[in-house]
C-alpha cells in the first residue's frame, strides 16, 4: 500500500448499511401523516366546492360584490359579510394587538423574573375559555355596558363629525363582536409574542443598557429587530383566528344583512351567517350559497396564511422554500 492509498481510503463516505425495520416504519409513519394532512385540506376545498357549485354557477363572482339576502326569492349576496367580517377581523386586531404586544414587552423587559410565569400562566388561561362563555359574557355584560357608556359616549362626541360613529347605540353590534374578539385574542398574543422575545440574546440586552440606552431603545434596537419575525407571526395566526371565529362573534353581532354603515350597525360575519342561518335552510340554492360563504372564508384565511408566509421569510432576508 502506498503512501497515497490512505488519504483516499479515508476520504470515500462509508458504506450505507441495510434500512432496518424500524427505520422503515418509521419513515412510513411520516410519508404516511404528510399526506394525510394534504388529503385533508384537498377534502376540505373539494366539499366546499362541490356543495358551492351550484351557487357558483347561477351568481357567479358577482357573488362577492351582490347585496341582498332573500331566501324566498333566491337573491344572494355574500358583500355584506366580506365586509362585515374585515371590520371586526381588523378592529379586534387593532385593540388586541397593541394590548397584547405591550403586555409581552411588559412581562419579559420590565416585570421581576419571579412574577414573569405567574403573569404570563394567568394570561394564557383565558385563551381555554370556550369562545360560547365569551359569547355569553359579550351578551350579558359587555352589550349593556357598552350601550350604556361607550357607545353614547361615541354618539354624542364622535356621531356629529363621523358618520362611522353616528348610529343607534343597541348594545350588540359591530363594536360588542370587535371587543369579545378583542379580548379573545390578547391571550394568544401574548403567548406567542412572549415566547420571540424570551429568545433574545440576554447578553445583547444587557450590553444595549450597558451603554446607555434605556429600556425603549433596548427593545426597539435589539429585541424588536431579533423578535420581528416571530411578533408577526404571532399577530397573523391572531388574525386568522379572528377570520373564522363563529360562535362569540355570532351571540354578539346581532344580525343584518346589509352593508354596515357604521359601528353600531347589526350585521354579520362570513362565518357568524353560516352559524345563524343554517337551520334555516330551505332550499338547496340557500344551501349551496351558504356553503359558497364558507368557501369565500376559506380562501380568504388560506390567502392571509400564504401572504404572511412570505411577509415573514422576506423580513427574515430568505428567498424561495429553502431555508
Amino acid at each position: 500500500m502506498t503512501s497515497t492509498d490512505a488519504p483516499l481510503r479515508t476520504a470515500l463516505p462509508p458504506k450505507k448499511g441495510p434500512i432496518g425495520l424500524g427505520d422503515r416504519v418509521f419513515r412510513a409513519l411520516i410519508m404516511a401523516s404528510v399526506w394525510t394532512v394534504l388529503a385533508i385540506f384537498t377534502g376540505v376545498l373539494a366539499v366546499l366546492v362541490i356543495g358551492a357549485w351550484p351557487a357558483m354557477k347561477r351568481y357567479g363572482l358577482g357573488f362577492l360584490v351582490r347585496t341582498g339576502w332573500d331566501p324566498v326569492h333566491l337573491v344572494f349576496g355574500a358583500l355584506p359579510f366580506i365586509v362585515g367580517t374585515v371590520i371586526v377581523a381588523v378592529g379586534a386586531m387593532i385593540l388586541a394587538g397593541g394590548v397584547g404586544l405591550l403586555t409581552a414587552i411588559c412581562i419579559t423587559e420590565l416585570l421581576p423574573k419571579w412574577l414573569q410565569e405567574p403573569i404570563s400562566y394567568l394570561i394564557e388561561l383565558l385563551a381555554f375559555i370556550p369562545s360560547v362563555v365569551y359569547g355569553l359574557f359579550g351578551l350579558l355584560v359587555l352589550a349593556p355596558l357598552l350601550q350604556s357608556t361607550v357607545e353614547i359616549w361615541l354618539l354624542v362626541h364622535l356621531g356629529p363629525r363621523f358618520a362611522f360613529f353616528n348610529g343607534s347605540p343597541y348594545g350588540v353590534g359591530y363594536l360588542s363582536a370587535i371587543v369579545i374578539l378583542a379580548i379573545m385574542l390578547v391571550p394568544l398574543i401574548v403567548s406567542l409574542s412572549r415566547e420571540a422575545l424570551i429568545l433574545v440574546p440576554r447578553e445583547q440586552k444587557e450590553g444595549a443598557l450597558a451603554l446607555g440606552a434605556t429600556h425603549w431603545e433596548a427593545f426597539w434596537g435589539v429585541s424588536f429587530p431579533f423578535a420581528r419575525n416571530g411578533i408577526v407571526g404571532a399577530f397573523v395566526i391572531s388574525l386568522g383566528r379572528a377570520l373564522g371565529e363563529t360562535m362569540a362573534v355570532a351571540m354578539t353581532i346581532g344580525g343584518g344583512f346589509r352593508l354596515p354603515t357604521n359601528i353600531m350597525d347589526q350585521g354579520y360575519t362570513l362565518a357568524s351567517v353560516i352559524a345563524n342561518e343554517f337551520n334555516e335552510v330551505s332550499s338547496e340554492t340557500y344551501l349551496s350559497a351558504l356553503i359558497y360563504c364558507g368557501l369565500i372564508l376559506f380562501v380568504l384565511t388560506v390567502g392571509v396564511n400564504i401572504f404572511a408566509y412570505y411577509t415573514v421569510r422576506k423580513l427574515a432576508g430568505i428567498r424561495g422554500f429553502s431555508a
